[in-house]
């Protein structure tokens, strides 16, 4: 298997940080799960898989605030094995 990334992580933060862009208007809490859904169903494994990479190497530099929250808690939930609420945001 190759080493070279599905898509460069420079692309990768742009993307999410559109996907916060499409978020910014939910409430804080409704925005980064809306994110973390659309990462989770969207997204191929191995550009979530790059993109958590990224925010542990980094600390989520070049991500917007929301992107990194949303990421956190998709990282978490990857640990944890957990089957999370996949619907669209809740309302606070």
């Amino acid at each position: 298997m190759s080493d070279t990334p599905v898509i460069e992580v420079e692309r990768l933060v742009a993307m999410a940080n559109q996907i916060g862009d499409f978020f910014a208007p939910y409430p804080s809490a409704q925005r980064a799960e809306g994110i973390r859904n659309h990462l989770r169903h969207y997204w191929d494994p191995r550009m979530r898989a790059a993109l958590l990479a990224h925010l542990d190497a980094t600390g989520g530099a070049d991500l917007a605030e929301s992107v990194s929250i949303a990421a956190r808690l998709l990282r978490d939930e990857s640990r944890a094995g957990a089957k999370a609420y996949a619907g669209p945001p809740r309302a606070g």
